[in-house]
């Protein structure tokens, strides 16, 4: 079903009232800013209320934009650089974009003259695919196998073709997958938030990141992640968890310095992801769909299309970067013979809170 895109004047005009305190003391501040450039420009608060109405039979002249431009370049959102109408999450600016490219993680078997990808994964693809191609994606998008190395270092991969992609920075990029599943999620996630890939965060009392994975030993092995935590790093928190986690017991997701258990063995259970986006500097979108483990991934990538929060816009450099936690029930599934491979059931999906913004507001 076509809905109309929001106007843009009409979200920014309510952040103004609520910012000056009222439509009066609006209107008197705009009229201020318009009398520091000598315009003679000013907005009737009879026209700030029908914009706050969103009423469509408001008309705008020259003058009007004018005088609205001249307050909110004082406030850092000026009508010169943002478009008119809004786009509403993130699958609306992948449609946008010239040049796409899918990454997820993969394992080679030279030997067999295999490459083998997650089902999980091709799931998380279709999901944002079809997304994307019901709000009218025609062009062709590309996909990037991300073939695992371990150790990882950015000299062991930047040869690879789709490190390129990412250095290039050029393009669109969708990666999925947690960065012990996906490469290219380790390395764009480092860079959204301003953290060294490949190298494990420094656990103390106040960290710095709002998020955490931890995975299995006997999964993660030696590998390093800015994102990742240990049993190790645990111990002092959480010891029993740690404990369980040690033994290969349970996997846990940390958001905000809590930590949210996902036992290996169970009938039901719930397992967290992350959904990260962000404008790039060439005006090109990053995103990120990365869960704990697969099923968590996928049911990541389902909520994609119910993110309604535009991404920031920015003139020349990065935007901050919008995220949000998700949370999936699982359903271990039964067998019905031992070569049905992965039969857990994703069972639902929800956002665990309101999308944040990275960095974070500096409490005043």
């Amino acid at each position: 079903m076509f809905t109309k895109p929001p106007f843009r004047i009409f979200t920014l005009v309510a952040k103004a009232v609520k910012l000056e305190g009222s439509i009066y003391a609006l209107a008197q501040a705009i009229e201020a800013a318009n009398q520091e450039v000598d315009s003679g420009l000013r907005i009737t608060r009879s026209m700030i209320k029908k914009i706050l109405d969103h009423n469509e039979s408001v008309g705008f002249t020259w003058d009007n934009l004018t005088a609205l431009n001249n307050y909110f370049r004082k406030q850092g959102d000026s009508l010169q650089r943002l478009p008119i109408l809004e786009t509403a999450g993130v699958l609306e600016v992948l449609v946008e974009a010239e040049k796409l490219v899918f990454m997820y993680g993969a394992k080679g078997r030279r030997r067999e003259q295999r490459t083998d990808l997650s089902w999980w994964d091709h799931e998380s693809f279709s999901q944002i695919q079809v997304g994307a191609a019901r709000l009218g994606r025609n062009q062709m998008s590309s996909n990037a196998p991300v073939l695992w190395h371990n150790p990882a270092t950015l000299k062991a991969i930047q040869g690879e073709n789709w490190f390129q992609v990412i250095a290039e920075d050029q393009a669109s990029v969708v990666s999925i997958g947690s960065p012990l599943a996906a490469l290219s999620s380790e390395i764009m996630l480092a860079r959204m938030f301003g953290v060294e890939p490949f190298v494990p965060p420094h656990v103390t009392s106040v960290r710095p990141l709002p998020f955490f994975f931890v995975w299995r030993p006997d999964l993660a092995g030696n590998f390093r992640s800015a994102f990742g935590l240990t049993w190790r790093d645990l111990e002092a928190d959480y010891p029993e968890l740690a404990k369980r986690n040690k033994f290969n017991k349970s996997s846990a997701f940390v958001l905000d310095g809590k930590a949210h258990e996902s036992p290996t063995r169970a009938t039901e259970w719930t397992m967290h992801g992350i959904i990260a986006a962000q404008r790039r500097a060439a005006g090109n979108v990053w995103l990120v769909v990365s869960g704990l483990a697969g099923p968590a991934t996928f049911g990541t990538a389902t909520m994609v299309k119910k993110l309604a929060e535009e991404l920031p816009w920015s003139s020349g450099s990065a935007s901050k970067v919008l995220w949000v936690p998700v949370k999936v029930k699982i359903e271990a599934g039964k067998a019905r013979s031992d070569d049905e491979g992965d039969i857990r059931q994703v069972k639902g999906s929800e956002f665990d809170g309101p999308p944040r913004m990275w960095p974070e507001p500096v409490a005043r």
